[in-house]
């Protein structure tokens, strides 16, 4: 069922996407100024983002520049609500919950967004997170993830056990709480990217966080690699043989870590 969410607006790439669906189950039919001054975001972008969502039919024109959620937005919201059991509240709407509901009340759908993403992050990095390089690969900022990680640390998801610096930039050693664990690890995604054998190696290969950077960077070895094996064949001896091993075994790693991940 996550992969059905995550094929209409994907989790990890398309978080202005999910602010304005947030807006819009929340606030009803909204013009696309109000959702600019809402989320601090320029009306061209939110226009852009918003032709997207059209196109998936995720939301639909009310009149003039007044957009709200298409039906099929509508079941996509009462999705993520039913299935994942994750609440979007407002303020203080949730005093009457439980120890436990009050634990796993998500705010909006954007910590849902970094929820997901700092804990794949942590499951697999066991040696720690760079804020700067975690906020570079999910293209936010530093102060921001640094904001999300402490948040779900008040939560009693994250624990940060440790920190230490290397080469100037701050590196946080996490492990994931109790509550965390029943939250995230319930979900076949998780259980499938802890076993991941491929994608655990090939992010270390690539210095990498995410499966998306690591791929980029393969990609970006083969199409320089191949070109160079071709025009110097002649000439790099008993270097090529191991190279052009190197590239294969790659594409191959990355081929079997994606597959793994689905």
């Amino acid at each position: 069922m996550l992969k059905e969410l995550d094929s209409l607006v994907d989790f990890s790439r398309a978080k202005l996407q999910w602010d304005i669906l947030i807006i819009l189950a929340t606030k009803g039919p909204s013009s696309t100024t109000e959702i600019s001054q809402t989320i601090n975001t320029s009306r061209k972008s939110i226009i852009d983002a918003i032709r997207k969502l059209v196109d998936k039919e995720l939301v639909t024109k009310v009149k003039h520049d007044i957009y709200g959620l298409s039906d099929k937005g509508k079941e996509l919201w009462n999705k993520i609500d039913s299935v994942l059991n994750i609440e979007v509240i407002n303020g203080n709407n949730h005093k009457g919950q439980s120890k436990d509901e009050d634990i796993l009340a998500l705010e909006n759908l954007s910590q849902y967004f970094y929820l997901i993403n700092l804990s794949k992050m942590i499951t697999i990095n066991h040696d720690g997170l760079s804020l700067d390089k975690a906020a570079r690969e999910l293209g936010v900022s530093r102060q921001t993830l640094k904001y999300y990680l402490e948040l779900f640390e008040e939560k009693k998801l994250f624990r940060v056990i440790g920190k230490r610096t290397h080469f100037k930039k701050n590196i946080y050693k996490c492990v994931l709480m109790n509550e965390g664990k029943r939250l995230l690890f319930r979900l076949p995604e998780f259980t499938k990217m802890k076993n991941n054998l491929p994608l655990k190696l090939l992010l270390r290969l690539t210095n990498s966080y995410t499966l998306e950077m690591a791929n980029v960077k393969v990609m970006g070895f083969i199409l320089i690699s191949l070109p160079l094996l071709m025009y110097f064949r002649d000439q790099l001896g008993l270097i090529e043989l191991p190279w052009l091993y190197a590239v294969i075994f790659l594409a191959l790693l990355s081929v079997f870590a994606q597959i793994l991940s689905r």
